[in-house]
């Protein structure tokens, strides 16, 4: 086991202590030993780019450890952030099976331990391999839905604090705490969280100081403490639009 920084690299997918319950981490034992011979394991440092939006896919990136923030620009600079991938998803999944270019820039948010397949090997474990062709549909399928739901929230949602509320309530439902209060760890900029809904560092900044004045949310360094889930989100639709 080779370690990076507080990271403990894992070669062997069957004897790894923090396999994840759902992708390719959860394969029956033969299958598993048949993808363990296909990948090559890498460990990335914070900053680290895993490929750039219109880049030709060359295979996928299964994310072991750590987390990756999937962003879409546009010529002018504008940037927004798509997903923050967790451990157990696959990355460059959809751009690998249709051979296309990826259409988000996957940057390395903590030091990541990353398993890489490439594009041929990995489209012949999938048509081989049945197990396997069904985890990748389940992986699709969740990027589906988030990828509707972030275009509800974009797009339905009559204000910026909307949004932002919105995103807030996404991260409660994420922990699965079901108390009404929720602390949360912040470990994004004010610049970050208005690229996830689309507005400016200013004005998230704003947003944070206006929630706090109305006891929404109280916020001191990275923590985030949500009073009351149902308060933040009875308060959905109470202001006109802003920007």
């Amino acid at each position: 086991m080779k370690v990076l920084n507080s990271l403990k690299i894992e070669h062997k997918c069957e004897d790894c202590d923090i396999r994840e319950s759902n992708f390719f981490c959860d394969l029956r034992d033969s299958n598993l030993k048949i993808f363990e011979s296909l990948k090559i394991t890498n460990a990335y440092p914070k900053g680290s780019t895993l490929f750039m939006q219109g880049q030709q896919s060359n295979g996928v990136y299964i994310l072991c450890q750590g987390r990756v923030k999937l962003s879409t620009g546009s010529k002018d600079g504008k940037v927004i952030i798509l997903h923050i991938a967790e451990p157990g998803e696959i990355l460059g999944l959809s751009s690998t099976i249709t051979q296309s270019t990826h259409i988000a820039t996957a940057e390395v948010l903590e030091p990541c331990q990353v398993n890489f397949v490439k594009a041929a090997e990995f489209l012949f474990f999938l048509q081989s391999n049945a197990e396997a062709c069904l985890s990748a549909v389940r992986q699709l399928s969740q990027n589906y839905q988030t990828a509707y739901l972030q275009i509800c929230s974009l797009g339905l949602s009559s204000s910026v604090a909307d949004k932002l509320a919105m995103l807030f309530l996404g991260w409660c439902k994420a922990s699965g705490n079901p108390h009404d209060s929720e602390h949360i760890k912040i470990s994004y900029t004010h610049e970050e969280i208005g690229q996830m809904i689309g507005t400016s560092r200013e004005t998230v900044t704003r947003l944070l100081k206006e929630f706090k004045e109305r006891h929404l949310i109280s916020l001191k360094g990275s923590d985030l403490l949500i009073h009351d889930k149902k308060a933040l989100e009875d308060s959905i639709g109470t202001r006109t639009k802003s920007r």
